[in-house]
């Protein structure tokens, strides 16, 4: 997937990575390839991971997956007259990322 303008961008195992250097260089290139990816890139500084850039639509994808799932876990909860502190964490981890 990698064209001559995007060469600055790494691919390991796991995320494709960035050097906040050629991010500040050459931000609108980035800023394009990053969208075109559709997937997260990671910025790197001096070698080692500092933050995780995505296009905005797949941000907003994972972000309504996750209200999804919180709803599911709320009607498993209706379901159970019970529940388990296991779940109870979940929902309260996945509340706080909303």
């Amino acid at each position: 997937m990698r064209q001559e303008n995007d060469s600055y961008i790494r691919k390991k195992s796991g995320l494709d990575k960035i050097a906040s250097t050629n991010v500040r260089r050459n931000y609108a290139l980035v800023a394009k390839t990053v969208k075109k990816l559709k997937k997260p890139v990671e910025i790197t500084v001096n070698g080692r991971a500092d933050l995780i850039i995505m296009d905005p639509e797949i941000f907003e994808g994972l972000m309504n997956l996750i209200e999804e799932y919180q709803d599911e876990l709320a009607v498993a909860f209706l379901k159970m007259k019970k529940t388990p502190l296991s779940l109870f964490k979940q929902v309260n981890f996945l509340k706080m990322l909303v």
